[in-house]
């Protein structure tokens, strides 16, 4: 792996965080490359439709969402794509606080004319939280 496939996965997670802040649900949307799976873990969008709803539910929520990424780790490099896992804290927050809980997914970003888009994305928080 180069060093451009670190900076890189960091680049995808910043622009993932990005879609999220904006709160758009067809921005982030369009961020996944079409087909795409996306396996979270409040559900699934293996197909379409099924994408669209989670991501939208996602963007509507009342409560803010920020992934706290301590660790990138690349596991496939081609002039196009990108391969890596992640690791750190995914913060959910509302009027009553902030709770926080351990995180790791897996991410494939693909490279387009409008630059980095998700094919893949599998987030999940271990089962004893």
């Amino acid at each position: 792996m180069t060093g451009d496939a670190l900076a890189d996965a960091h680049e995808i997670l910043a622009l993932l965080q990005a879609k999220i802040d904006s709160r758009d649900a067809d921005e982030l949307f369009a961020f996944f490359e079409e087909p795409a799976v996306l396996i979270g873990s409040a559900g699934d969008g293996r197909d379409t439709e099924r994408r669209r709803r989670y991501l939208t539910a996602l963007a509507t929520q009342p409560e803010s969402l920020f992934w706290d990424w301590q660790e990138a780790i690349p596991f496939y490099e081609s002039d196009d794509a990108l391969g890596f896992a992640a690791f750190g804290e995914v913060a959910v927050s509302d009027a009553a606080g902030e709770q926080r809980y351990p995180i790791r997914a897996s991410l494939l970003g693909v490279r387009s004319a409008d630059g980095w888009r998700l094919r893949h994305f599998h987030g999940s928080i271990p089962a004893s939280f």
